[in-house]
C-alpha cells in the first residue's frame, strides 16, 4: 500500500532549508525511498510549511527513514525550525490524478 509523510515545520529560513534539501537528494542518490516531494507554503502564515513525501510503502519509508543520511540533515533541519517538526504518517487509501 503507497504512504505519505506530511512533514509540517514553521521557520523563516526557507533558503537554508532547500539547500538541506539538495544536500539529502545529493547525498541518498541511489539509496532512498522516497519517490516524490511536494513543499506547500501556507499562503496566511508565510513561516509555515508542509512537505508531502511519497514512498511505495510503510517499510520503504521506515528504510529511508534508517538512512544516516536522512538522521544527519532531519537533526539540521529541525535546527533551523522554530520548533521540532511534526510528522503525520498516512497510508494512502485513495489516489486520483486527473
Amino acid at each position: 500500500m503507497a504512504f505519505v509523510q506530511l512533514v509540517d515545520c514553521h521557520t523563516d529560513r526557507l533558503d537554508e532549508m532547500n539547500d538541506l534539501m539538495d544536500k539529502w537528494l545529493e547525498r541518498t542518490q541511489g539509496k532512498r525511498t522516497a519517490t516524490h516531494s511536494v513543499v506547500g507554503q501556507d499562503r496566511a502564515d508565510p513561516h509555515h510549511f508542509v512537505e508531502i513525501v511519497e514512498f511505495p510503502s510503510y517499510d520503504d519509508a521506515l528504510r529511508n527513514s534508517n538512512l544516516p543520511e536522512t538522521h544527519e540533515i532531519y537533526q539540521q533541519m529541525a535546527a533551523l525550525c522554530d520548533e521540532p517538526p511534526r510528522f503525520v504518517d498516512l497510508d494512502v487509501v485513495r489516489d486520483e490524478r486527473w
